[in-house]
């Protein structure tokens, strides 16, 4: 075997590694890898709590027989409008997928449902680094009825949140990583990572595309973990005082100390989600 074979097979199982550690945090459906999050560390909720939450059920265009399944999370930011993560919608088309608000579950029928019409990604989703720019806006239809009890829509940020600023993430994703999902709405309560702590943080982790950019923010408890995001938690919210700072997308693992979960920067973000919010209400 020569030296140069070892050489590209040791670099190759290197970026193995990381590609599986780097999991953008939504839950495995249709018995096939999709990206995918459960909430680690924190307590049952009720959606009176976060009236905003959202489940995005999701089924396979060959397997039309199957039932819809919850796939990620969302924030309502209109009758009409939901924000979620590019990840869990990639690849897909508006007919896949169910839209549950105003429910404390991930199965069932107890909310109310409605339809996908349209789905708007980021055009430079995972430009420039992995998971970057990971936002997407779906169109529903009907509109939902907003009651500003268990169904309502949330401010966007328009400011970056303070450091240590405590924000409250929300759905039903694994308690812990590769674990079982929650049925019941789970929430978490976690400080704001400063981004230059994440990026210290990330700095030697995978390869030099895994980085954090100005479009993500990060949440944690540094040195401590316990609490953060997971798998199925993907493209829901995280909140500063009754605003949407962020939107779950990915990290090393869950809750790790060494760590934080990292997500879609609203505020960053807002040129494009508000261009593509005047497209839609034109439309």
């Amino acid at each position: 075997m020569s030296r140069s074979w070892l050489v590209c097979f040791s670099a190759l199982l290197v970026c193995l590694v990381a590609l599986t550690q780097a999991l953008p945090l939504q839950e495995d459906q249709d018995e096939k890898s999709v990206p995918g999050g459960r909430i680690v560390g924190g307590y049952v909720t009720d959606i009176a709590q976060v009236p905003y939450q959202i489940s995005l059920r999701y089924k396979g265009i060959t397997t039309p027989q199957n039932a819809y399944r919850h796939r990620c999370g969302g924030s309502i930011v209109s009758s009409t409008e939901i924000l979620t993560a590019a990840h869990c919608i990639i690849g897909t088309v508006a007919s896949q997928y169910k839209v549950i608000a105003g429910s404390n579950y991930q199965t069932g029928t107890d909310g109310v449902i409605t339809n996908v019409k349209d789905i708007y990604m980021h055009e430079e989703y995972f430009s420039g680094a992995a998971y970057n720019n990971d936002i997407a806006i779906l169109v529903v239809d009907p509109p939902l009825p907003l009651n500003n009890f268990t169904i309502k829509a949330i401010k966007l940020a328009s400011e970056q949140p303070l450091e240590g600023a405590v924000s409250k993430i929300s759905g039903w994703g694994t308690t812990s990583p590769g674990g079982y999902s929650s049925n019941l709405l789970l929430a978490v309560d976690v400080p704001i990572v400063s981004h230059d702590d994440c990026n210290l943080d990330y700095e030697n982790f995978g390869d030099e595309t895994y980085y954090i950019t100005p479009a993500m923010l990060c949440a944690g408890k540094r040195g401590v973990g316990g609490a953060d995001a997971c798998q199925g938690d993907s493209g829901g919210p995280l909140v500063v005082r009754d605003e949407l700072h962020g939107v779950v997308s990915w990290g090393n693992s869950c809750a790790l100390a060494t760590h934080p979960g990292v997500y879609a920067n609203v505020a960053n973000l807002r040129p494009w989600i508000d261009a593509i919010r005047a497209i839609i209400a034109e439309s």
